[in-house]
């Protein structure tokens, strides 16, 4: 059996002494730990805040930004409004009255509902016009006009269902994409030009 070695005075008082000194280099690197935990809370706290203000900024900015296309895309409106409201009429098709904001809903099979609202709408016994009017229209605008607005249009407002529709697209800035689109599925476009509305619609489709 191994015989166990005793310790003596100075070497019991050695072994407490490097002991003591290493629990005061823990304590120390705990104390810079913890300095070091602080500054990175801080600067996340910080950066935080400074998130915090930069999306409340772009939130802002957004809401302005919003309300300024809005207010643009109503004169719009308007404009084009008045300027059918004066002729009653679109690719030749004359009508018997011009309203706007035409909204409504209806509930489906699943559970969901499907809403429509439709800025300008011309009537007469069996035609239809539809004009939606944008800040500025881009290719996918026109296409959802003509592939998807006009087929709800229908449920929503199932005594027109069997009517003739012609559509048109309005707006203060078209890109050359969303005019080819428009020419190429009969839909009209209606611009700004100055104080007048320009009408494109010699290659209006029916629907």
């Amino acid at each position: 059996m191994e015989e166990k070695k005793l310790w003596t005075f100075e070497e019991f008082m050695a072994a407490m002494t490097e002991n003591a000194k290493k629990m005061t280099e823990l304590r120390e690197l705990q104390e810079k730990t913890a300095k070091g935990l602080d500054k990175v809370e801080k600067m996340q706290e910080e950066n935080a805040k400074g998130f915090a203000e930069l999306r409340k900024s772009m939130k802002e900015m957004s809401k302005e930004l919003g309300g300024i296309g809005r207010s643009n895309g109503e004169v719009a409106e308007e404009y084009f409004f008045n300027s059918l409201s004066a002729t009653k009429t679109l690719g030749g098709v004359h009508f018997d009255s011009v309203e706007k904001n035409w909204k409504s809903s209806i509930s489906l099979e699943n559970g969901k509902t499907l809403d429509g609202e439709y800025d300008i709408v011309l009537i007469n016994k069996d035609s239809m016009g539809i004009v939606e009017v944008k800040f500025k229209v881009h290719r996918k605008d026109v296409e959802n006009l003509a592939k998807k607005q006009v087929e709800s249009f229908k449920r929503i407002f199932p005594n027109y269902a069997k009517y003739k529709f012609y559509l048109g697209i309005g707006s203060m800035s078209f890109n050359k994409q969303a005019e080819d689109e428009a020419k190429k599925l009969g839909v009209a476009i209606f611009k700004l030009n100055g104080d007048a509305v320009e009408i494109i619609d010699k290659n209006l489709k029916v629907y």
